[in-house]
């Protein structure tokens, strides 16, 4: 069986640096998912952006879709149409994996092909809801400055560990033993029980708004028990709104356990619940006007040196490694006994943002049938860490 699948492997592949059987692989897909195995590769984000450049200058692909919030995809988006921040300033407020000069790259790629297209713009838009943003922190405080000076180092105590959750996730916290211990949701409402005891004037509802803001983006987090059923069902909602308000073929970059057309994906983050993915609600109401790609690969490191070995004997990047970087049509005709490996029970690596590589084993998700959840796969060897930002000052 394993010479089998490999010589089939072999005799479908095509090389990464030739991307000219892309097309005729997407075909008439109006949303593509793009699942990437792990977010810190900067071999993976660099082939993502030559898939999402083929799509959009020989396809018509003309949204982004992206894991952020509604603000930062409209501050993008407003970037890559020709105004708005740098992109460093941005992504300075985005979602971690986002803060590399990879993004950048991508950010810059958009907005260079819109300035050459104007009548005819590439969109960007994040399909998470809006969520807390700096402002949102400094509303609150200025709030209590002004109003109660002396309730002021008091709601700094309170806002200080939820803030820094947008340097470091909460959840990324605990595993790496920084937390201070106290769920980040209890401290934002502390902060919002603290402005509710203020006298009333003609602001304080506003700034209880903003708090609540703080309080919700918290207590939907990773680290507050996120149901990620209820995630994945409104995330689709959005790229659907969007695909059918604007008529824009539409990539989604994220997590292959979001990609991929799962209707019960189960992750080690979520342990014994199985939800449907992104890409299963997607598969469920476009058919085959949707289609997911997985980017896979072999071994190397990630930031700060972390290494990530080869993977183990049952891993479905197992059975998949060659030498050099491919992509594959997992829909091409194949011999029955590999048609049947193809469309068994496979673990796919993940390495999230709590990777241990001691205990890589447990590193995955499995793929209930691995042709079912992905329609194409890419793969490479080797990786090496994204280039992360500079931290604003």
């Amino acid at each position: 069986m394993n010479d089998q699948v490999r010589q089939w492997i072999g005799a479908n592949a095509h090389p990464l640096h030739d991307l000219s059987a892309l097309p005729g692989i997407v075909g008439d897909a109006a949303i593509v998912g793009i699942g990437e195995t792990t977010r810190a590769a900067h071999e993976i984000d660099r082939h993502r952006l030559r898939v999402f450049q083929v799509l959009v200058e020989e396809l018509g692909f003309r949204a982004l879709a992206v894991h952020d919030g509604e603000i930062i995809g409209e501050r993008m988006d407003d970037y890559v149409r020709g105004s708005g921040e740098d992109p460093e300033t941005i992504l300075g407020a985005a979602w971690p994996p986002w803060r590399t000069r990879e993004t950048v790259e991508g950010l810059d790629w958009i907005r260079s092909y819109n300035r050459e297209h104007p009548a005819d713009p590439v969109r960007v838009f994040g399909i998470d809801p809006a969520g807390a943003q700096a402002f949102h922190y400094d509303a609150v405080t200025d709030y209590v400055r002004r109003t109660a000076p002396e309730r002021l180092d008091a709601l700094k105590a309170h806002l200080a560990p939820p803030r820094s959750a947008h340097r470091i996730d909460e959840h990324v916290q605990r595993f790496r033993g920084i937390h201070p211990g106290r769920p980040f949701a209890d401290s934002a409402r502390d902060a919002y029980d603290l402005v509710a005891s203020l006298p009333e004037d003609a602001e304080r509802e506003h700034i209880l708004r903003y708090a609540r803001i703080l309080v919700d983006h918290h207590a939907n987090s990773i680290a507050a028990g996120l149901d990620f059923g209820a995630y994945m069902a409104d995330a689709a909602a959005a790229i659907l709104r969007f695909h059918r308000a604007t008529g824009a073929k539409t990539v989604l970059w994220d997590g292959v356990a979001i990609t991929a057309n799962a209707r019960r994906a189960r992750v080690a983050i979520n342990p014994g619940k199985a939800f449907a993915s992104v890409g299963g609600h997607l598969r469920e109401a476009l058919g085959a006007g949707y289609l997911s790609m997985m980017i896979g690969f072999g071994e190397g490191e990630i930031h700060e040196g972390v290494r990530v070995p080869a993977p183990p004997a049952d891993y479905v990047e197992a059975r998949l490694a060659r030498d050099e970087a491919y992509y594959l049509d997992l829909r091409s005709a194949a011999p029955e006994a590999v048609a049947r490996w193809l469309h068994g029970s496979r673990k796919v690596r993940v390495i999230p943002g709590v990777y241990d590589p001691a205990e890589d084993e447990k590193h995955h998700v499995v793929a209930d049938d691995f042709a079912a959840w992905f329609d194409a796969v890419a793969y490479l060897p080797r990786i090496g860490p994204t280039t992360l930002l500079e931290p604003a000052a």
